[in-house]
């Protein structure tokens, strides 16, 4: 994955832009804008976001991540497909085992076909081959409807601790709960139920492929 150090001044030379002109339409400060260039700072959410405007990126893109640059609604768009708005979250939950507002990285168009109330969804990009025998290959985006509980046997997202965020299937043995991988290469991850950090925190609604591409 590109550092954002990286990202910013790729997205820089693509529109041929000064680093004073981007000052002037960020509101950024010089010198925060050259830590940023350099790598020495990570811009927080709200500069990432006037950067990527200003810059005619998405800020998923500008973080480093590998999809396209562009802004994408065009695409859904161009085919008359209705579509939500949906928080893109980062990762990593918090020590609660949950999320904060400072997780959400953008808002990625998704085809509101079958969701109802935007404000009930979220979307993560998933990671690794663990779950692709249930057909989530890494980089699809994964779109989850918030709630505390799943029943057994469901793909839910799960915090534990301060860990990343998990795609698993949820399942219960003998009373002990275990977050299965759908892929045998993986093993299975055992959750204390006592565990007060331990959350679900959505249920996998849809997933879209190919987000990367």
């Amino acid at each position: 994955m590109k550092t954002i150090a990286e990202r910013l001044k790729e997205a820089m030379d693509r529109i041929d832009i000064s680093q004073a002109e981007l000052v002037k339409r960020t509101g950024i400060n010089k010198g925060a804008l050259s830590s940023y260039l350099s790598g020495r700072y990570a811009p927080k959410q709200k500069a990432i976001f006037e950067l990527a405007k200003a810059l005619h990126v998405s800020e998923t893109w500008l973080l480093g991540y590998d999809v396209p640059a562009e802004r994408d609604e065009s695409m859904y768009q161009s085919v008359n497909i209705d579509i939500f708005r949906l928080p893109l979250l980062t990762p990593i939950c918090c020590g609660n085992g949950g999320f904060a507002d400072d997780n959400i990285i953008e808002y990625v168009p998704v085809p509101s076909k079958g969701l109802s109330d935007p404000s009930n969804y979220f979307c993560q990009i998933a990671q690794g081959d663990s779950m692709k025998d249930a057909g989530i290959d890494d980089g699809d985006l994964l779109v989850f409807e918030k709630t505390s509980s799943v029943y057994n046997g469901m793909i839910g997202a799960f915090c534990v601790d301060e860990n990343e965020a998990m795609c698993k299937k949820y399942t219960e043995v003998n009373g002990m709960i275990i977050l299965q991988p759908m892929n045998s290469d993986y093993d299975p991850i055992p959750v204390d139920p006592l565990n007060e950090h331990f959350r679900c925190v959505g249920k996998l609604k849809k997933s879209i492929k190919n987000f990367n591409d």
